[in-house]
């Protein structure tokens, strides 16, 4: 599994492990005008590096934001990043859509140790509360030798969610606002509103209390109960474009949840496919949410 730390904690990973790295996971929507680079050149926990999420998305895809699947290309991403195969990598962001659970998930279908991987509670502003050291610019990493080890049980493809709906053996769980999720308009051109049938709508803010950090987890476990989710069996998360879905699957890890799964293509993919024979007139369970 994995782990999530608060600022005191990682302070002291900091200053007496060996072998850590501190990436700063910071990701932001093209609608929200915000540059994560120059952000963290301006302002970012010290001896941190920026890890881009972009440079690991495929750009030939139609999709947005979907893993690059070739293991030698990201294994050289990954070393020319200063990371090794055995190093405790501790994940942070500045962002709301706490986009470090991205980055910590793809690490995981990448084949990184799980219980070498660690995000930050809160983020940058729970560590500059804390008073944490803040640095600007950005040290260049040294290389190091990376070998990727896909892990495609850890992903859901378009193909396996179909088969999903026709013969379920795995809940799915939408991390999109309500709203889309019951078919208000979506953002995207050429995407059809409304969700994956029988999926249950769980919105990512659900995870997190006013200063952005994790809600304890016996309420998050309550608040899925509440909806219908059943923690023993197999899920797949999912989301707009696979950014928000990674962080029911970092909790998933908190809880000792046996097997779950993310559908990196999300709304983007299944929303942009032509309707398929019997998708509309399958059962529904009614829209409920655990928004008040």
């Amino acid at each position: 599994m994995s782990w999530l730390i608060n600022a005191a904690q990682l302070d002291k990973f900091r200053k007496n492990q060996k072998s850590v790295i501190i990436l700063d996971a910071s990701w932001y929507l093209p609608t929200m005008e915000r540059h994560a680079k120059q952000e963290f050149m301006d302002k970012h926990i010290i001896d941190a590096h920026f890890f881009d999420l972009n440079e690991f998305h495929d750009k030939e895809s139609t999709l947005p934001n979907m893993l690059i699947h070739d293991e030698k290309i990201m294994s050289e991403k990954l070393g020319a990043l200063g990371i090794r195969d055995d190093y405790k990598i501790i994940f942070y962001d500045n962002s709301d859509l706490h986009t470090s659970c991205r980055a910590l998930w793809m690490m995981r279908i990448l084949g990184h140790n799980p219980h070498q991987l660690y995000i930050l509670d809160g983020g940058l502003a729970a560590w500059e509360k804390y008073g944490g050291k803040i640095e600007s610019g950005d040290a260049p990493a040294s290389s190091k030798t990376y070998s990727v080890k896909f892990q495609n049980d850890l992903l859901r493809t378009l193909a396996q969610m179909k088969e999903n709906v026709t013969h379920p053996t795995e809940q799915v769980i939408d991390l999109r606002h309500p709203v889309r999720y019951a078919g208000g308009l979506d953002p995207r051109p050429g995407v059809r509103p409304g969700h994956i049938p029988d999926s249950y709508c769980f919105p990512y803010t659900s995870f997190f209390d006013k200063e952005s950090r994790f809600h304890p987890l016996d309420k998050i476990r309550r608040l899925l109960g509440d909806i219908g989710v059943d923690l023993t069996v197999p899920t797949i998360s999912t989301c707009g474009s696979g950014m928000t879905a990674p962080i029911m699957n970092f909790i998933f890890d908190l809880l000792d949840h046996p097997k779950h799964a993310l559908y990196d293509g999300s709304w983007s993919e299944w929303g942009a496919d032509t309707l398929y024979p019997d998708e509309t007139s399958l059962n529904e369970r009614p829209v409920v949410t655990c928004l008040k």
